[in-house]
């Protein structure tokens, strides 16, 4: 029988697609700027508000984008020399926003939802409107990066450079944090919460060893993730196993491969 029949997974497949450009183009910036802990920081900070959400009857995933937005907003904000010497109380904020959120979910009267499509994702569940506004976030997102490419290398690379050059640091900074906790909420519906900074880790990861510049690791990093999303998308279906922890599997799984390969060519060479 031919899954691609079926609507919901013509939406997965299509989500798939969408979230590789996203995951590709953060997750490369991210990791080259080093602040995975604090992208993970805000992503299971956005539980919390998840929870709250939940608790209050409204829209889950409203509470966790608002969240997302006022974490990513502090963090751009606030100086970034002190954020990273403060790891130890980001990272139980981190256990805070996670735990918040399962003790508002728990103590909701009435049926209480499956936790692990929250915290591990199920992309099957994504809708139309889930795709247009990854569609939307998207094309501003590649509108962003053709406009303001050559500043944004600067900052990430060189903060003190980039304020001699005349670079709004703070404007980038704050600007940069936003973008990367729309894109959080964005992929908490494919691979949940947990997992969603393994999947902005991973595709870049695979990348770095075998690409020096910058472009061509943004756009290896699109093609790695659409290989891991449409992979673990088509395991998870025909093993009857949770799409967002396979798509993870699978991922880290081709990144082993990649290293592995790497450092038999480093050694031969």
């Amino acid at each position: 029988m031919n899954i691609l029949q079926y609507e919901f997974v013509q939406n997965a497949l299509l989500a798939g697609i969408l979230l590789s450009i996203t995951a590709g183009i953060i997750g490369s910036l991210i990791v080259i700027k080093r602040d995975t802990f604090l992208v993970g920081g805000i992503a299971h900070a956005s539980f919390g508000g998840l929870g709250f959400f939940y608790f209050l009857g409204l829209n889950p995933i409203l509470g966790a984008f608002t969240v997302a937005i006022a974490s990513g907003s502090i963090i751009g904000l606030s100086n970034e020399k002190q954020l990273h010497s403060h790891n130890a109380l980001i990272g139980i904020l981190w256990a805070f926003g996670m735990a918040l959120g399962i003790v508002f979910i728990t103590i909701t009267p009435g049926y209480a939802p499956n936790l692990l499509t929250y915290l591990f994702g199920d992309i099957l569940t994504l809708t139309k409107a889930d795709i247009y506004n990854i569609l939307i976030y998207n094309i501003v997102l590649l509108l962003a990066l053709f406009l303001f490419y050559k500043p944004l290398i600067v900052y990430l690379f060189d903060q003190e450079f980039a304020a001699l050059q005349g670079i709004k640091v703070k404007l980038y900074r704050y600007v940069f944090y936003l973008f990367i906790s729309i894109s959080i909420v964005l992929m908490i519906r494919s691979v949940g919460i947990i997992l969603v900074l393994a999947l902005l880790s991973i595709p870049p990861l695979i990348s770095l060893p075998l690409f020096k510049r910058l472009p061509s690791i943004i756009i290896m990093s699109v093609l790695f993730s659409l290989i891991i999303f449409v992979s673990g998308f088509f395991i998870a279906y025909y093993t009857n196993l949770p799409t967002g922890p396979i798509i993870i599997i699978s991922g880290t799984i081709l990144l082993f491969i990649v290293r592995f390969i790497c450092f038999l060519r480093d050694r031969n060479s």
